[in-house]
């Protein structure tokens, strides 16, 4: 009897036949928009902005760090106080950190074909920090949109949905 459920057994067993399909949980019916990419896609021209950015406030010059990642955004323009708030605020979390001994690209996500998240994790001596860039793509090129920093561990994960 076994030997004539063998060829049922071993074709049920292949992986390209016994593929899992998730089992949706309750309320996931709707689609989420952002996807995760892979860092190497990140357009070039977000991608230098962030790397000078941090090469810059390694130096600890916060003003001109975001002077750079913020040169031909709105946002600069429109609210400078938040720029100056953005600084100080830098400035601060900065001295928690101590040196900064590197940083990497964690995550990119995307909503449509303008919008970029670009989630990434500075190296500190004292504690790491995780940075959030928002990224929209208007008249051909990228701007600002937004961007924050958090001291907390919880800031480098995504909560459970």
């Amino acid at each position: 009897m076994f030997l004539k459920l063998l060829p049922a057994l071993l074709l049920l067993s292949h992986p390209a036949m016994a593929q899992q399909v998730p089992i949706p949980k309750p309320g996931a019916e709707s689609l989420r928009v952002p996807v995760r990419l892979d860092a190497l896609s990140l357009e070039p021209e977000i991608r230098s902005r962030i790397d000078s950015f941090f090469t810059v406030l390694k130096q600890r010059k916060v003003a001109d760090a975001y002077h750079r990642l913020l040169d031909g955004s709105t946002l600069a323009a429109e609210n400078p106080e938040l720029v100056t708030k953005l600084e100080d605020s830098t400035t601060r979390v900065l001295q928690l950190t101590g040196r900064i001994d590197g940083t990497e690209i964690l995550r990119i996500r995307t909503a449509g074909k303008t919008i970029r998240e670009v989630t990434c994790l500075l190296n500190g001596e004292k504690r790491p920090l995780r940075w959030k860039f928002y990224f929209y793509l208007a008249d051909g090129r990228w701007q600002v949109l937004d961007t924050n920093v958090a001291t907390e561990a919880a800031g480098f994960f995504d909560d459970e949905k």
